[in-house]
């Protein structure tokens, strides 16, 4: 289970809060966060707009995320893990909520690392808030849901800036997973303009904490697109545990093997076992004798390969539940002398 914390410190409008002071972050600090920075551009006021950095371990040793402070009380955060081995990887998630703001804005957040060595490591984000423009709620929120539940959100998205022709154009979203529809409910001669925007999650969600974005792109050269973040908690009916494959430190040519616990609320069989890697193999018996049953167990066998340093792998475990897609674990270990 993934650890969620929220962080929260009063700031100005504009100002950003002081990172605690360190000394000049180590060398290795420097790689293992390829981006710094991101800019979402023009927003509407109310939106809760995130953003993901990818932090990879590129190192020979664990790294331990301390702790992380805020650079605004608007600024939530949300840390895959706070533990990440090497060859592994993990995600810093940021929301700013902009209800309380207009115009320009700067947030982020500062990660505290104290393994390997400490280091102190700024994640810094912007936008502009457009007053004119309101959205609520501020994302598509889907919350807890079966993949198969089909559930729908709308938003109520208002302009008043002035300009009698403002439309939405068009819209569009990262993937498939999310069906968006826009209706204008209403317009002024003064040049208001309001719309709902509907949401819906379709059945072909992979199962875990998903997110997207819903892009409008507007007929206003000033502010041409408008971000609307999506997120879900997609619950799987199938739940596999341990759910990382951590095999730990293994000689070249030494073999280590892993138990697996499959589990449904309703019987299964096991259809498909398969890793991306030939050094991961299953051990357990064939798949097409097995009888349908609520517990499966699975062994998983790791050949170390010549190569040292960090080893990772997928391994995805398919059943015969009706639409329920394949699961998949990340499997990681690292090679020594």
């Amino acid at each position: 289970m993934r650890r969620f914390t929220f962080g929260l410190i009063a700031c100005g409008l504009l100002g950003l809060a002081p990172a605690p002071a360190s000394a000049q972050a180590p060398d290795w600090a420097s790689t293992i966060i390829a981006q710094r920075s991101f800019d979402f551009g023009t927003v509407a006021r109310g939106s809760k707009v995130r953003h993901t950095f990818k932090l990879v371990n590129t190192t020979p040793q664990s790294i331990h995320i301390a702790t992380w402070q805020t650079k605004c009380g608007c600024t939530e955060v949300r840390v895959g893990s706070q533990d990440v081995p090497p060859g592994t990887q993990t995600t810093v998630e940021a929301v700013i909520d902009t209800t309380k703001f207009e115009g320009y804005k700067a947030s982020g957040l500062t990660l505290v690392i104290d393994k390997p060595t400490f280091a102190n490591i700024d994640l810094n984000l912007t936008c502009f808030i457009r007053g004119d423009l309101t959205l609520n709620p501020g994302l598509v929120d889907f919350g807890v849901v079966t993949r198969t539940s089909k559930p729908m959100v709308a938003l109520n998205l208002t302009y008043a800036g002035g300009q009698p022709d403002w439309a939405i154009t068009k819209m569009e979203t990262i993937d498939s997973h999310v069906t968006a529809k826009l209706q204008e409910v209403g317009r002024s001669p003064g040049g208001q303009v309001q719309y709902v925007l509907s949401a819906t999650l379709n059945p072909s969600v992979p199962g875990g904490f998903f997110k997207d974005a819903i892009t409008l792109h507007t007929n206003d050269p000033k502010s041409p697109t408008i971000p609307v973040s999506v997120v879900a908690n997609v619950q799987s009916s199938v739940v596999v545990s341990p759910s990382v494959i951590n095999l730990g430190q293994v000689k070249p040519g030494t073999e280590v093997k892993k138990t697996l616990i499959v589990r449904s609320s309703q019987p299964f069989k096991l259809t498909d076992l398969k890793s991306t890697r030939p050094e991961l193999t299953t051990v357990t018996a064939a798949i097409a004798d097995d009888k349908p049953k609520t517990l499966h167990t699975v062994v998983v066998s790791f050949k170390a390969p010549a190569e040292l340093g960090p080893f990772s792998a997928w391994f995805e475990i398919g059943t015969d539940l009706k639409d329920e897609t394949p699961t998949k674990l990340t499997a990681y270990a690292v090679v020594t002398p």
